[in-house]
């Protein structure tokens, strides 16, 4: 149970840190904004897909 926890806790870094970065580099880079934007989007739903169990994905 602790393993599940501490995976979830970098899971959740990973992700957050992606977001930051992706939304920081749009703001920089006005010619490239809407592909950060877009690599943020992926990342957020990766992470939703990984954080819903596996029972209610089946039904």
């Amino acid at each position: 149970m602790e393993q599940t926890k501490i995976k979830d806790f970098v899971l959740a870094g990973v992700v957050s840190t992606l977001i930051g970065g992706s939304l920081t580099l749009a703001v920089i880079d006005k010619d490239y904004r809407y592909a950060f934007i877009d690599l943020a989007q992926v990342g957020v739903g990766g992470y939703i897909g990984l954080t819903i169990p596996a029972q209610s994905r089946l039904s």
